[in-house]
């Protein structure tokens, strides 16, 4: 990355921090772009330039969120893992990246189902994220998929599966939110014996 770029990057990031604290302080609705801009000293101008809405800025804290992930999965990923350890690993480490912002994750699941929200799960950008995603959970899964038959069926049910571990996890009331992956091991068994067509047997 050039100097330029990372020069972008790094504004662009400052905007973004700025954002969430403000966000969490005030409220998604609340806050404006003109408060950003002044809590980050930068000219209202050249934030908009960056960001043309707030719903562009939190896409972007999305869209970091996922590409630290992926990073940290990659650096860290368990070699000789099972599949579901490998998956339990990947849904853990997404958990600690957004920990730090569960209040804004709030504020943005209230938002997102106005139908207008760029946002919103049918949205473009939403898909797009999705998509992303999928694909690296694809590349998980790369060799395994045929044990599942269809690998666009274990894909899009492994989607559902994880949005559910989050909404789970937003509304987790247990200490360091241990319930969440309690839930999140032996759920994640459950449905990968489910795909295989294998049943597990009653504990």
């Amino acid at each position: 990355m050039g100097r330029r770029e990372t020069k972008k990057e790094a504004t662009k990031g400052r905007i973004l921090d700025v954002s969430l604290q403000l966000f969490q302080k005030q409220g998604f609705a609340r806050t404006t772009m003109r408060d950003i801009a002044r809590k980050s000293g930068i000219a209202l101008g050249t934030t908009y330039n960056y960001f043309p809405t707030k719903d562009h800025l939190a896409g972007y804290f999305f869209e970091r969120a996922l590409d630290e992930v992926m990073e940290r999965y990659r650096r860290t990923q368990p070699k000789d893992a099972s599949l579901e350890e490998k998956l339990f690993f990947l849904i853990s480490i997404e958990l600690e990246q957004i920990a730090p912002y569960e209040e804004f994750l709030h504020l943005i699941v209230t938002h997102a189902i106005l139908p207008t929200s760029r946002l919103h799960p049918a949205s473009r950008d939403s898909q797009r994220l999705k998509h992303r995603y999928l694909d690296f959970v694809g590349g998980i899964l790369e060799g395994r998929l045929e044990t599942f038959g269809s690998g666009a069926m274990i894909l899009d049910a492994f989607w559902v599966f994880h949005l559910g571990i989050l909404m789970f996890w937003m509304n987790d009331a247990s200490r360091k939110k241990e319930d969440t992956f309690i839930l999140l091991d032996k759920s994640l068994r459950f449905i990968l014996d489910a795909l295989r067509g294998r049943p597990r047997r009653r504990r």
